[in-house]
């Protein structure tokens, strides 16, 4: 018996021995190495690194990204009744971000449903981080109820990506402000009155946002801008934005066109971005663009640029056609063209008229290589494009009929 009790201790022993080299393994890992394993994990697994050893004790409250996801909050709510899930998950950023160490370049906070008195809390946190040096900032509202993002929330002068969804925005009206913003994403937000100026931003994009016209913006290193189903649409801040290589505009169809400006043709629309590489335009603002006359061909140094074009949510009214041969008739280095046709594809009598004019077999696509039409139906209309395609693209390689349903915003 007494035997036994030794043989057991021995192995007690070589087992505690066993975990202590373990422990000095992980303890004798390069900081970047740790650093790069507290990164690949939930901010709350991370918290708990510090009980392995002494040198992992600080590392997680020195990580300069906090991460405060929907998968954060919702594992508080599992763990928590409803009743005492709000204090919780309160009671848990406080925790985490006030004993945080050194700077926050990235900062992602996704609100959950909370009560619009709790919403102090969310202000104190953002000053909080504004203080870190924070670069990128990117805030989610799942809650129903608005929530107001307070100016000081963008006055860390070394932000340089924001990104909002479902919340109410509101400029700083000070000097200095966004001076290194270089990507500012806005979805789902309502406008307060706000003056803009971005001089070193690179991509802007608004999408399903209200109060347009509240938005006056001067950014004149834009090189990606998108405008997709706001509820206006103004495109006299960005006619100057020379620099432009990718444009997405989506016009939603709850925007009165008699309400837009009829002085932005095809023809003076495109003659403002020289270096326009990638064009993407839904078929409400083609319409829109034909509602003067479509000339049969731009100038060719208009589109020299021009390489890939996508029509979307193309109903093949005639307009919409029209622009589209245009554009393929102008840039002769455009290569690629992708159309989505929209859900519901109208007959249009005058569009099928117009395919079959004999004149346009005479055209020259000559750059075009590749042909994608995604959610092809089969329609007449459709049947007579791809044989028009077909027959005027001489360098054609591809072309492809698709019945995807999804369109991703951006090639690549």
């Amino acid at each position: 018996m007494i035997l036994n009790c030794r043989i057991m201790t021995a192995d007690n022993r070589a087992r505690v021995a066993e975990e202590r080299g373990a422990v000095d393994r992980l303890s004798n890992l390069p900081i970047n190495a740790i650093q790069n394993i507290i990164g690949r994990m939930p901010i709350r697994d991370a918290a708990r690194t510090s009980i392995l050893s002494s040198k992992w004790r600080y590392i997680w409250a020195e990580y300069p990204e906090v991460v405060l996801d929907e998968q954060f909050y919702a594992e508080i709510m599992r763990n928590n009744s409803p009743n005492f899930f709000l204090t919780e998950y309160v009671n848990k950023v406080n925790g985490i971000l006030f004993q945080h160490l050194g700077p926050i370049l990235k900062f992602v906070l996704d609100i959950p449903e909370l009560y619009s008195t709790q919403y102090s809390s969310i202000d104190q946190w953002l000053l909080f981080v504004s203080r870190k040096d924070v670069t990128k900032l990117i805030l989610h509202n799942r809650s129903p109820n608005p929530y107001k993002v307070p100016c000081y929330a963008f006055s860390c002068p070394k932000l340089a990506y924001i990104r909002v969804t479902k919340c109410i925005f509101k400029a700083p009206n000070s000097e200095g402000f966004f001076g290194k913003l270089t990507h500012l994403v806005l979805e789902t937000v309502t406008f307060q009155f706000s003056v803009l100026n971005l001089p070193q931003l690179v991509q802007l994009e608004l999408k399903n946002c209200f109060g347009i016209q509240l938005l006056c913006v001067s950014a004149p290193s834009l090189r990606i801008l998108i405008l997709l189903d706001n509820d206006d649409l103004d495109l006299s801040y960005y006619i100057t934005c020379k620099d432009l290589v990718t444009v997405y505009i989506g016009l939603s169809d709850g925007v009165e066109h008699d309400k837009l400006d009829k002085n932005i043709t095809l023809t003076k629309l495109l003659g403002c971005w020289p270096e326009l590489e990638c064009l993407y335009l839904n078929g409400s603002f083609l319409k829109h663009l034909a509602a003067g006359d479509i000339p049969q061909r731009l100038p060719i140094d208009q589109v020299s640029s021009l390489v890939y074009l996508t029509p979307f949510r193309i109903t093949y009214h005639c307009a919409e056609i029209a622009c589209i041969l245009c554009l393929l008739q102008s840039a002769w280095n455009l290569s690629e063209l992708e159309i989505w046709a929209d859900k519901q594809i109208i007959y249009d009598e005058k569009t099928v008229t117009y395919l079959k004019e004999p004149g346009l077999m005479k055209q020259s696509f000559k750059g075009l290589q590749t042909v994608t039409m995604q959610m092809f139906k089969g329609s007449t209309s459709e049947l007579l494009l791809v044989k028009l395609l077909l027959f005027c693209s001489h360098h054609l390689k591809e072309c492809v009929l698709k019945r995807t349903k999804t369109l991703t915003l951006l090639k690549g």
